[in-house]
Formats: C-alpha cells, sequence, structure tokens
C-alpha cells in the first residue's frame, strides 16, 4: 500500500465509525456557525478540526474553545489568560499545535495541547520568536511556523519546529515582511499537494508568495505568486487579495484564503494559475464575515475564524459550504 494511502485510510475508518453530528453548511453561502461566542472564547483568530468532528477556536483570551458540528461549546480550554493564540493546527494521535503570543505580542512561542486533558507541552522555551502566527506540517512530521514581524535585517521568517521540541531557521526573506499597515508580514501557510513549494500569506503586502522546497527539504526561492495590484480578478472582488491572512488547499489544488480588511471581509479563492476564480461574504445570501483570521476545511464545510479586529462586537465563527474537501495536511 503507498506510503500516503495508510494514513487516509486510518482517517476515512474513524470518520466513518462517528456519528453525523451536523448537516453539511450550505453550498456557497456563508452562514454564521458561533454568533456571539460564549463568554471566555471572543475574538476567535485560530481554528482547527479534528477527524471526529469538532472545532477547535482560539483567540485574545488565551483559551482553546471547543465545538461540535451543531455550534454548540463542548468545553474550553485554558492556556494563559490575556494570551493570543493565533494559529492552530490539530494532527491526529499528536495533539493541537498552537501559536502562542504573550500580551502585546511581546514575544511568541510554540505549543502542543494535548485534547483530552489539555495538558500544554512548550516545544520553544523561553518564548524566542518574535510572533509565531500559522502552523503547518509537512509529511515528515515536521511543523512549518511562521514569525510575522520583521527581523533586525529586515527580513520575515519561517522555522520549522520539531513536534519534540526544538526550532530551525528554515526560510527568510524581505519579501516575507511587513511594508504597511497592519503590520504582519508572513502569515498563512500551506504545502502543495507534492510539497514542491510552502506557500505564505504575506498579510501587510496583500500577496501570497511560495517558497520553493529543495531535493534535500532546504528552503529555496522566494518567489510572488499573486500580488493584489496584478491578479486576474475573475471573481470581480472589489477587493482582491486584500489583507490575506490563514490558507489553505483544496483536493484541486486552489487556494481558500482570509481576505482580513474591512475592504474585502471575504473568503477569496485561487486557482493553480494564480487567477482570483471566487469571493464568499459579499454574495446575495450571506452573512457578513468580520475580519476573517483562519479556515479550516472539515467534511463539505469551510470553518472561518472572525477576529472582528475592525468590527464592532467579540467575532463570530463562520461555515461556508464548499463544492471539494479540503486537502489534507502532513499527506
Amino acid at each position: 500500500m503507498q506510503r500516503w494511502l495508510i494514513p487516509f485510510v486510518a482517517v476515512l475508518a474513524l470518520v466513518s465509525s462517528q456519528p453525523i453530528l451536523a448537516a453539511q453548511p450550505q453550498q456557497g453561502v456563508v452562514r454564521d456557525f458561533v454568533n456571539p461566542p460564549p463568554s471566555g472564547c471572543e475574538h476567535p483568530e485560530g481554528i482547527a478540526a479534528s477527524p471526529n468532528g469538532l472545532i477547535y477556536a482560539a483567540g485574545g483570551t488565551g483559551n482553546v474553545c471547543v465545538y461540535t458540528l451543531d455550534g454548540a461549546l463542548a468545553r474550553i480550554i485554558p492556556v494563559a489568560p490575556g494570551h493570543a493564540l493565533l494559529g492552530e493546527l490539530y494532527v491526529a494521535g499528536q495533539g493541537l499545535y498552537v501559536a502562542d503570543n504573550l500580551p502585546g505580542f511581546a514575544a511568541g512561542r510554540v505549543i502542543r495541547i494535548d485534547p483530552t486533558s489539555g495538558a500544554v507541552t512548550d516545544l520553544t522555551p523561553g518564548f524566542p520568536f518574535r510572533n509565531t502566527n500559522a502552523i503547518t506540517q509537512d509529511h515528515r512530521g515536521t511543523l512549518y511556523v511562521s514569525d510575522s514581524f520583521p527581523n533586525t535585517e529586515g527580513e520575515g521568517e519561517i522555522y520549522q519546529v520539531s513536534p519534540s521540541g526544538g526550532r530551525t531557521r528554515w526560510a527568510h526573506s524581505p519579501l516575507l515582511a511587513p511594508h504597511g499597515p497592519p503590520g504582519f508580514g508572513a502569515n498563512g501557510v500551506a504545502f502543495d499537494r507534492t510539497e514542491s513549494f510552502l506557500y505564505v500569506a504575506n498579510t501587510s503586502d496583500d500577496r501570497i508568495l511560495r517558497i520553493a522546497v529543495n531535493a534535500d527539504g532546504s528552503a529555496g526561492a522566494v518567489t510572488i505568486f499573486a500580488d493584489a495590484v496584478t491578479v486576474v480578478n475573475s471573481a470581480g472582488t472589489a477587493a482582491p487579495l486584500d489583507g490575506p491572512d490563514g490558507i489553505q488547499f483544496d483536493v484541486e489544488g486552489n487556494l481558500w484564503i482570509c481576505a482580513n480588511q474591512p475592504s474585502a471581509d471575504e473568503i477569496q479563492v485561487l486557482s493553480s494559475s494564480a487567477e482570483l476564480i471566487s469571493a464568499y461574504g459579499r454574495n446575495a445570501g450571506d452573512a457578513p464575515m468580520q475580519t476573517p483570521a483562519s479556515l479550516i476545511f472539515h467534511e463539505r464545510g469551510l470553518y472561518i475564524a472572525n477576529l472582528a479586529l475592525f468590527d464592532p462586537g467579540v467575532g463570530k465563527i463562520s461555515v461556508l459550504g464548499v463544492p471539494v474537501a479540503g486537502a489534507p495536511i502532513a499527506h
């Protein structure tokens, strides 16, 4: 059996054994999933999903809030009061990885949470990052974490983090740094299907970048995949790639993007040829989004954490029915 097929079959068996908890969301329409969030769960930014249909949302309260697929709060996992918990990644058999930042974004680290006990393991002790933001994983199990604030050379950075602890700088470039508001450079991260490139959203620069992965696993050139000024905007959105934040691929190779600035407040979709082919959030029947920050596929639903950074209120979680499934992470 091929290497990639084994974990796929295992996950399929697990999912198949679970009861159906909720109807599939309406395709092509954005709906509120949790609005407003319960006390202690305000301003969600990171989001992840487990194979058994639990949604994990984290934000500025320092808590991870766990929901069932009908939007009911299952539990709250406390991490640290007032910490900014940003990107999340749920890996079956390993736990929930979280980008954890001190209040005021004074420094960041990567932690792993046991989803059963709630125990926290610090993978990068001492808060060695300037700002940990988004997390993904390659097929070898190595984590890739964006550091959004520039270093002393004016570069943004991508780090490798081992699930057993420790970090190594993997890529750095001025292209990964912010060059304007809102001050976050390298943000959302996602590998393409063959892991030939790591795609990175630069929020401040309104760009999607990609980093070539060399044969030995080292980082190659950092290049621009799509830019707000030059992108082919077949979707006709008024604010293409305005503040790209969280990103995820679907199984057809399209890249789904949280465009988080107020002029956008959309989910936008880039094809494999960097054409902007779809936009959701301002169409007829859509429930408006509020600073969409992170997104995760679960079955035929795309779940979206709305930070509400620029909007009144406490944020919410949206769901969008999608025509295709999300691509597996760490495939």
